[in-house]
């Protein structure tokens, strides 16, 4: 101020509050995102991924949900596909293994849900292939999986995971309920949008 005739102390001022208010939210924002959950690395969940498929009657993982919590907090979910033939008990052992790795290794909380792979030479088998390879030819359709077929409930549905070309899922679902429809033409058909939230 002596040499040049300004003021210099408002504009140091303006600085330092720029500077501390910048560090203030950077303080905030972590425990912030752990409070309402971060995604993990992708690395992490194709190391998951693999790991689910090695385990002995696991036919495909879907639907793998990472959030980290903190430190010490990861929860999780995904589904995995087996044979049809597997028992209730048989089930509940893999289901058992698949968690108890998950906290062992990676520390993580996991819910394991289950589809269903229909086997033998069935309705429901045959249903389940023409589904699968109608879906499968359309290259806007990253996945399928999630079959479901019941004659009691009335009821055919699966899941597919579009590419990113596709913005309207409801449009989209109705677009390949018409095109399922015809192979069971008095049932209700229920595709359902699924997102890849964890790659």
């Amino acid at each position: 101020m002596l040499l040049w005739g300004v003021s210099l102390d408002g504009i140091l001022g303006a600085l330092i509050s720029i500077v501390i208010i910048k560090a203030g939210i950077e303080m905030l924002a972590s425990p912030v995102n752990e409070l309402l959950g971060t995604s993990i690395s992708a690395e992490l969940t194709k190391q998951i991924i693999k790991e689910v498929s090695a385990f002995e009657g696991v036919h495909g993982v879907f639907d793998l949900i990472l959030h980290n919590y903190g430190p010490d907090i990861k929860i999780g979910s995904l589904h995995i596909n087996v044979y049809d033939t597997m028992s209730a008990h048989e089930i509940h052992g893999l289901t058992r293994k698949i968690t108890m790795q998950m906290i062992e290794r990676h520390g993580i909380i996991m819910t394991v849900g289950i589809y269903a792979i229909a086997t033998g030479d069935n309705r429901h088998a045959e249903l389940q292939t023409q589904v699968m390879q109608t879906l499968a030819t359309r290259k806007d359709i990253v996945q399928v999986h999630g079959f479901y077929y019941s004659e009691k409930e009335n009821l055919l549905s699966v899941d597919v995971v579009p590419d990113i070309s596709i913005h309207d899922d409801a449009a989209f679902a109705s677009q390949l309920t018409h095109e399922i429809q015809p192979l069971v033409p008095d049932m209700q058909v229920v595709i359902v949008v699924d997102h890849n939230y964890s790659e």
